[in-house]
């Protein structure tokens, strides 16, 4: 545990790139207070509309998506170079230093949806209120910590895999395998809006349903991502 906590903090100061690890806390909470203190300038401007709101959360949902890309780049730019070398002469061994950087990534997502949750709840202030305001203030955060947490379980093992160009290429062909799905799966006879509004039902009827589901289905994608991250990694040689 001492090894792990030790890679989590090294892996923290790598990110901030200012040898503290607060600082990297604070990267992370950028995108939601930004949100935040946007939202109070609308409300105080009188632009505050609906669309407004929606574009906002928008915003900075991309915003989000955006530092977990960035930190992926920053927590692997020295496997690219020569630096790698140093992380053999670490007293922590590998299969350490990859669940330190996992849980390191996992609590800086956890910080930020925290800051979500936050956000959201101002946002939706004006149009939802009692307990659909507090279901989709947990939806919204519980859905932006599942995607940045799935999104770090697909790059992470093509990271420690590849180079850093070749493993941001691989991660973006996978991405782009997304809206292709989407694109194939619109063309088949198939009412996938009923599929959509049994799923979303099924799911908002109880806020324990999406809640255990989430957290399920990150824990399942980080063990497998976990266990291929260290197969590759014990093989790299540096």
């Amino acid at each position: 545990m001492k090894a792990i906590a030790e890679q989590i903090r090294l892996d923290m100061q790598r990110f901030s790139g200012a040898g503290r690890t607060w600082v990297g806390v604070l990267i992370f909470l950028s995108a939601p207070v930004i949100g935040i203190l946007l939202n109070l300038v609308m409300a105080l401007t009188g632009n505050d509309g609906d669309d407004a709101r929606t574009a906002l959360t928008g915003l900075v949902a991309g915003m989000g998506i955006g530092l977990i890309v960035g930190l992926v780049s920053g927590l692997f730019v020295d496997f690219s170079n020569a630096a790698i070398r140093l992380n053999g002469l670490l007293p922590i061994t590998r299969d350490h230093q990859v669940f330190g950087r996992y849980a390191a990534v996992s609590l800086l997502v956890l910080v930020q949806s925290c800051g979500y949750a936050i956000f959201y709840f101002c946002v939706a202030d004006s149009f939802l209120q009692g307990q659909a305001h507090w279901r989709a203030t947990v939806l919204f955060a519980l859905g932006l910590f599942m995607s940045e947490s799935l999104l770090f379980a697909v790059a992470a093992p093509l990271f420690y895999w590849l180079e850093m160009a070749k493993a941001v290429i691989a991660f973006l062909a996978l991405l782009g395998l997304v809206p292709i799905t989407a694109l194939v799966g619109s063309w088949l006879p198939f009412d996938w809006g009923a599929v959509w509004n049994s799923i979303m039902r099924f799911l908002t009827s109880d806020l324990w349903r999406p809640v255990l589901l989430g957290l399920a289905v990150i824990l399942a994608a980080d063990m497998v991502s976990i266990a291929i991250s260290r197969k590759v990694y014990a093989r790299k040689e540096i």
